[in-house]
């Protein structure tokens, strides 16, 4: 059972950098930088996401405190869930390590 996991999330880990090169990410993102949490990492995707996605919203992208982040992440996830009706996960994005692919 662990081992499928693992397959899972590997899965999931290249399946995501692929995406994100197909979609224009400018920074390259390889499957390791999610095998220790990073933050920064995943706020920047978040936030290159929500400007794709509506260029006109403001967001905060100070990320430097815990306030920050959690306000960082509330604010995104409220966004993104009034304008393109999509529920996430702030406790795995917080988290920043391969659950946050999920």
């Amino acid at each position: 059972m662990y081992v499928s996991v693992l397959r899972m999330s590997y899965r999931e880990l290249r399946n995501f950098t692929e995406i994100m090169r197909a979609l224009g990410y400018p920074r390259l993102i390889s499957m390791d930088n999610f095998r220790l949490p990073n933050f920064e990492l995943v706020a920047d995707i978040l936030y290159w996401m929500v400007k794709l996605y509506d260029p006109e919203t403001t967001v905060s992208d100070n990320i430097e405190t815990e306030s920050d982040r959690v306000e960082f992440l509330t604010g995104i996830a409220s966004l993104l869930v009034s304008k393109a009706r999509l529920k996430l996960n702030t406790r795995k994005l917080y988290a920043s390590d391969g659950k946050a692919v999920q």
